[in-house]
Order: C-alpha cells, then structure tokens, then sequence
C-alpha cells in the first residue's frame, strides 16, 4: 500500500468516527408474552398473508441519547425493511397504519400518544413492498428514560411472500431506521418478526399396562397366543378380563413454542397473531390417517383392532382399523370431525389422545413385535394449507410371555481353542416355537436362529452351527465381533438351557449356566450385523 493510500485510508477511518449518529444502540423487540411463531401450514404461496403481533418496539439505550435530546419539531424519516423475501401487504392503507404508531417519551411524546395528526406527508410502501416509509413531526426532545418507556411503538404488520422466510426457512425479520430533519440517522435496530414451525405436534405414550403378555398358554375354552395375561404370568389369562390390551395413545396436538421474554409456552399463531383467538388449529375438512406398524397383525383383522378415546379401550364412539393385505400394517381413517379427533379442530384447541386397542379373541394366534404408528393429516385444502410431514411414532411392543433367558461369554466359532455349546429343553407337553438371538462385543444384533422344539425333547447347538445355520433350525447370527451375549427365547412355560465351554487344548469344560440371567436384563442394540 503507497503512503498517499494509507493517509486516506487514515482520513476516511477518521471521518467516520467524527460522523455523530453513524451507528446506534437502540433495541427492536416485542413485549414480553407475545407469540410471534406461525404455523408453516399457512405459508402455501407468496399470496399468503399473515398479520403479526402488535407492540413491536423501538427503544433507545444511553448511547443514544445526545441523538434524541434534540428532536423536538424535527421531521423525523424512519423507514421499516421487511427481511428475508417477506413483503408489505399493499392492500392495508399505509397512512391508516402508521397513524395509530405509538410515540414514546424517547421521541417526545406524552403517554398515550400516536402518530395521528402529526404525519408529514403520507406514508408508503416502496415500489417491491420490502419497505414502509413516513416521516412524523416529533413531539418534544427525547430522553432515555427507564422501561418501559420507548421511542416508537408499532401495531400488528399485515405481511405477504412469505414463501422464502415462513416455508422455505423458518424466520422474518424487520430493521427499522430513524433520521432527524439534518439526515443524522438517530435511531437503528432490528430483529425477528415472526417465526415458522410445522403446525402439528404428533407424539405417543407407552402402554398403561406394560406387564401384559401374549400368553404362550392355551386355556379350557381358547388356545396358546390367542388371549392375553394381564399380569404377564404364563396361564394368566384364564378367568380374567383379558381380552383387550392397548400398546399406548397418540396424541395429535397444535405445537406450542416460547413465546418472546420466555415467558411461557403457547400454541403457534393461526394466519393473525392479533385474532381474538390466534391459535393454530386443524380445519374439520381434514382426513386423519394413522397406520399401526407390525410384522404380522393378521390376528387383529375382522375389526379386531380400534381406537379409542380411554386406555382401557372401553368408551364409546371406537374407529375400526383395516390389516392390509400382507398383514402388516392396521389403518385407521377419519374426518378431523369425529369425536375422536375433536379437540385439536377447537378454537382454541387442544390435544386429541387416541389409544391403540387390540383384541385378543380367542381364536387367532398372536405374534410377538415391535409397533409403531404413522400419522398422516391431509387437510383437503390445497389453495389455503399445506399437509405436514407425516410423523411416525413409537408404540409399546406385543410380547410373549413364555421364558426369555440370556447367556455371557458364549465363545465364536472362529475360536479355534475353545468350543462353546448351547443345549435346550423342553418340560412341557407341547411344541414349543423357540427363538435364539445374539449381540457380539461390537454392540450389534445378530439374525435369528428358529426351531420348534417338540413336547419333553432336547436341542443342541455349537457356535458354527449358530453363525453358519444348520438343519436344526431355520436362520444364522452371521459373523460378529469377539464373543457373543446369547438370548433364548421360548413361546412356552417350562424351558431350561445350559451352555458349556471346552478348551480344545486341555479339554477342561466350564459351565456358563451360572452366568445364565432372565431376559429382562437384555436391551436390543438398534444395529444389526
């Protein structure tokens, strides 16, 4: 850089920091216990138009106040700028609108104050609506003051193409400036207008009764896995109420999010944060869809599965639900109107708790499996609402009671020095489907290995014929790492296993039974081999 460069690099640093009202310190915000997040539903084009909270507030601080101390009677231009693509709503009158601004004791002005009648000129939009333009005569010289005293207090924005901000992205924002007659900027500041968020929040509850199990016991008047224990014990659903048993509710809500000065959560804005009742809700034109998730729920066709507004599935007013063709999956339909639904279509509104009911009747076999449930809502509105995502939640599994036991230290097959073995009996006098399952030291499920064991008989397995499969029965683990944790599961009562290790050097055989552990102390990796 030349020395003449340098001194006027020099200068013009010099100049602007002589320059009096370059910068300023002044804050832009919303009262306390505003809502100013809207639900992204709305946003379906660049014609929609929200209107925002009012009170949006321009306040000095200490740096400011030589700026403002002489303004009385000075013409006073400020200009607001929408941000992030959102413009103007050029159908509400600017001079109606700026008119009823409030003017505070930072500016002059008395309490109670407005813009009325001391507007220079008439306010605009600019030409592409990102700004609003108006120049007012100022009532008195400001002084800073204490809160909650202020310079200028805006009403409630009627806003447009919100595409960008509110679908695209998720925030608005407004930057307002403030210059005296001589062109000294005196006031600036910004800050987020509004926000956006889906406007649904879709979550579920575990079952009320986690104890209750299919019961791999058949009783006088039905078979094994066609009832349910409500205790889990094996042969606890004789004699008791044990038809019905609920995996948990889903509950559809409006989506509540801070409001500004945290002062506490409330439901996101319908398309007027200034409305009597602004809150979000689901229009009754909407199409509820919930689909329940399995592998194999061909035991609940025939109306056998439904929902219901009580956890003991017993209130009136049940919606039926549909197994499809494979059998995996049970769907239930209806209008945002029926009862079951109700609560989130109020103004205001409030969370719809549906419960997940299956009936055992008796008749068809269950199957034990993990549940979840997919929410769809289509609203029916393409001009006016845009259909969330669809939201899948977790359900509360179907599970047997029968035995679940669990095995430390069960050595691979690739271990050449020592051999491990895995030997199964069955004390009952039925078939017994039986199921064995692993996690090797990399923290990751194996497949399974499924056999029927016969009435009083036995089974044995080693470790090749567990990760390789065998004709003993269906399925492998396939290769892990290091030395397997061992789970077997049996669909019946009476099941006993023990596991051995042989060091193919010295011949010694240690007996792992005693590390054998009931299988509530297993937790299923969530990756697979």
């Amino acid at each position: 850089m030349t020395k003449f460069n340098k001194t006027l690099l020099a200068a013009a640093v010099a100049a602007a920091v002589a320059l009096p009202g370059i910068a300023s310190a002044a804050s832009l915000g919303y009262e306390s216990g505003k809502q100013i997040t809207f639900a992204k539903d709305l946003i379906v084009n660049d014609g929609t138009t929200i209107n925002t909270p009012s009170e949006l507030t321009l306040r000095a601080t200490s740096d400011d106040a030589t700026r403002i101390a002489t303004v009385a009677g000075d013409a006073v231009t400020v200009k607001v700028t929408l941000t992030n693509g959102a413009r103007f709503d050029s159908t509400a009158d600017a001079s109606s609108f700026v008119s009823n601004f409030a003017v505070g004791a930072q500016l002059g002005g008395a309490p109670g104050a407005t813009l009325a009648g001391r507007l220079v000129g008439t306010p605009y939009y600019s030409a592409n609506g990102q700004e609003l333009n108006f120049t007012f005569t100022a009532p008195g010289n400001g002084t800073v003051g204490t809160a909650p005293d202020f310079a200028l207090r805006l009403n409630s924005m009627q806003v447009t193409s919100l595409v960008q901000g509110l679908f695209t992205g998720n925030f608005i924002g407004a930057e307002i400036t403030a210059q005296n007659a001589a062109g000294q900027q005196i006031l600036a500041a910004g800050t987020t207008i509004a926000r956006s968020v889906w406007g649904l929040n879709i979550t579920s509850e575990e079952s009320t009764n986690l104890a209750s199990r299919i019961d791999v016991a058949g009783g006088s008047n039905y078979g094994r896995k066609t009832r349910f224990s409500p205790t889990g014990t094996v042969g606890g659903a004789e004699g008791v109420a044990n038809t019905l048993w609920s995996p948990g509710s889903i509950i559809i809500d409006v989506t509540e999010t801070q409001t500004t000065g945290n002062a506490g959560l409330a439901y996101v804005n319908n398309f007027s944060a200034v409305a009597a009742q602004p809150e979000y809700n689901v229009v009754a034109t909407a199409v509820m869809s919930i689909t329940v998730n399995g592998s194999n729920l061909n035991a609940f066709r025939n109306n056998n599965a439904f929902l219901n507004s009580a956890s003991t599935c017993d209130a009136a007013g049940s919606l039926n639900g549909t197994v499809n063709a494979a059998g995996d999956t049970i769907a239930f339909t209806a209008p945002a109107s029926n009862a079951l639904f109700s609560s989130v279509t109020n103004a205001p509104p409030g969370p719809s708790t549906v419960y997940v009911c299956l009936r055992a009747n008796g008749a068809n076999e269950m199957m034990a499996q993990a549940l979840t449930a997919t929410v769809n809502v289509d609203y029916q509105l393409s001009t006016q609402r845009r259909n969330p995502p669809a939201t899948t939640v977790n359900l509360s599994p179907l599970e047997i009671n029968g035995n679940t036991l669990v095995f430390q230290n069960v050595n691979p097959g690739a271990n050449s020095r020592a051999q491990s073995f895995l030997r199964i009996t069955n004390n009952t006098a039925d078939v017994c489907p039986i199921t064995i399952d692993a996690k090797d030291d990399a923290g990751r499920l194996s497949g399974e290995v499924t056999f029927n064991l016969p009435a009083h008989a036995s089974q044995h397995f080693n470790s090749d014929e567990l990760e390789n499969g065998s004709p003993k029965g269906t399925g492998s683990f396939g290769d892990g790492t290091g030395r397997w944790y061992v789970r077997v599961t049996a669909e019946c009562n009476a099941i006993k296993a023990s596991a051995l290790n042989r060091n193919t050097d010295t011949g010694v055989v240690t007996n792992l039974t005693p590390e054998k552990g009931l299988g509530t102390e297993w937790l299923t990796p969530s990756t697979r081999l």
